[in-house]
């Protein structure tokens, strides 16, 4: 009979005999509360090859520390494959009955030593976290460690950087995660797996690395959605179900960790705006040769349903129309088409772009305070009426908080019937959601009309980048257009009676008429492109 020690490597043995296995810790990547490790894989190998007689162990942690499983192998498998199981230190010896006695509370206390440890290492990283350091073991696709402080500090990588400001240039362009996954893999650009092997000759966990340029859609989605690429670190985004089970979860937002500008960002807050705003409105790829540019910008200016794109191999790109969706679905008793072709939509536009950034770029001063004399009545409106109603939310919250206790406490003492504490209870949870859900909403409204000033500047430096805009693309969309409303025309099935188009560009909002002298100049200076 030989000894097989079971390590990171496996000697040579003669296939006529029995080994005789000597288990040792591998102390490689797996802990000792899990069965997956790959020695362990390879001695029941060995067992179910009838090749194993004896099985030692220094002592029954060194077998495991889960103990059902524990259990499960020392009083049914082991004994079902003939196999003799010997933990020296522990005085456990499968052929004497008598020596197995206290090995269920054995395993049961090496259970319970591999819970504390993992309870303490739980305790380091949220410490560590609540500091806002990373404590991630490596650092986002797009960073590297900071040779001046590796193990709190993340810089940019001069070599995936630019990969990740060129994902999100893709989407503010039109293209969804498929289209920017199609198009990486075209450009042979190595996915973050496999950057990562290539640096530290490690393979991740589900890397493929015989295919390099292999990308996912949900891996260029996780980037887009990323705000580490915003400059923030988000920490204890996920966890795992328990020692045991190490299957990753999502945190809620309650419990994550936020801590801004902890380090150089990737993206603009502005492209980082576009970009979700655009991942708000995902939509399928069309069977078209071309995406719709407009999705996610058009909405009835009556019902306020989103309007929707006809068109089709057989129609003539001409007869390309938006009409609204309610309408569609629910019929001329909700609402009315709200017809309009993609080309007069696209022309309305592209002009009035060009119009508004032209006065910008020239007027600058006059402009700003011409936007902010605009938007101050309306945004003072607005942030007294938001201020109102989340004032009268976060009361109510309250109030719903001590409901809910006084509740309980009448069901408990038996005040109130089961029955009326269900309704009850369902009633006050169903506010309480719609409350969580709609105040975050309100709140960063809130914030974008205080922060109204330092928009317009933003506007005005993008009005400078574009100085000229030849035709209408999504790029340019994205980045100047933040809403636009059609309305109905005043006589229906009239193809020459007026409509009315609201445009709400992002940043400044509606801006209908500019001063009256700088106008009649813009007349002479722009020509008269689109009709």
């Amino acid at each position: 009979m030989c000894a097989y020690s079971v390590f990171n490597t496996f000697p040579v043995y003669p296939l006529s005999a029995k080994p005789l296995i000597l288990l040792a810790f591998c102390r490689y990547r797996y802990h000792t509360s899990l069965f997956n490790r790959p020695g362990w894989q390879q001695v029941m190998e060995l067992m179910e090859n009838g090749q194993v007689e004896t099985l030692i162990v220094k002592d029954m942690s060194r077998l495991g520390r889960e103990y059902l499983q524990v259990g499960q192998y020392t009083e049914l498998i082991f004994p079902s494959y003939g196999v003799r199981f010997i933990a020296v230190n522990d005085g456990v010896d499968s052929l004497y009955e008598s020596t197995n006695d206290f090995t269920p509370f054995r395993n049961l206390m090496n259970e319970f030593y591999a819970k504390d440890c993992s309870k303490k290492g739980r305790s380091v990283v949220r410490l560590k976290a609540e500091t806002g350091a990373r404590v991630s073991s490596r650092p986002r696709y797009g960073y590297m460690k900071d040779p001046a402080d590796p193990k709190r500090h993340m810089v940019p990588d001069p070599e995936t950087a630019p990969v990740v400001r060129y994902i999100f240039d893709l989407c503010v362009s039109g293209k969804g995660p498929a289209q920017i996954a199609k198009q990486l893999k075209k450009d042979k650009i190595p996915t973050p797996g496999y950057s990562y092997y290539q640096k530290h000759g490690v393979e991740l966990t589900g890397v493929d690395i015989t295919q390099p340029y292999n990308w996912s859609t949900n891996t260029v989605a996780g980037i887009l959605e990323d705000e580490t690429y915003l400059g923030h670190t988000i920490n204890l985004k996920s966890t795992t179900l328990s020692f045991k089970n190490k299957k990753r979860i999502e945190r809620p937002e309650s419990e994550q960790l936020r801590f801004e500008n902890t380090h150089e960002a990737l993206v603009t807050q502005q492209t980082w705006e576009i970009v979700q705003d655009i991942r708000k409105h995902k939509r399928r790829r069309a069977n078209m040769a071309e995406q719709n540019i407009f999705s996610g910008l058009v909405y009835c200016l009556d019902c306020g349903g989103t309007m929707v794109l006809h068109r089709a191999h057989t129609m003539d790109a001409v007869k390309n129309n938006f009409m609204c969706s309610t309408y569609k679905k629910k019929g001329k008793d909700i609402c009315s088409a709200h017809y309009i072709r993609e080309q007069e939509l696209n022309a309305i536009l592209l002009d009035d772009i060009r119009r508004v950034t032209h006065f910008a770029r020239q007027n600058e001063l006059r402009f700003a305070e011409h936007i902010r004399k605009k938007q101050g009545k309306e945004a003072q409106q607005e942030i007294a009426m938001l201020q109102k109603k989340i004032d009268t939310m976060q009361k109510r919250q309250a109030e719903l908080t001590k409901l809910f206790k006084r509740l309980y406490e009448d069901s408990v003492l038996g005040r109130i019937p089961d029955e009326q504490y269900r309704i009850l209870s369902q009633e006050y949870t169903t506010e309480q959601k719609e409350i969580q859900e709609q105040l975050p909403a309100m709140e960063v409204r809130l914030q974008e009309l205080k922060d109204s000033s330092s928009n317009i500047a933003r506007f005005i430096e993008n009005a400078k980048r574009y100085s000229e805009i030849p035709e209408l693309t999504a790029e340019i969309l994205r980045i100047f257009i933040k809403r636009v409303e059609v309305g109905e025309r005043a006589e229906k099935y009239s193809r020459t009676a007026p409509q009315e188009v609201r445009i709400y560009y992002r940043d400044i909002g509606l801006v209908d008429e500019l001063p009256e002298n700088v106008a009649d100049s813009l007349k002479e200076e722009i020509p008269n492109e689109v009709a």
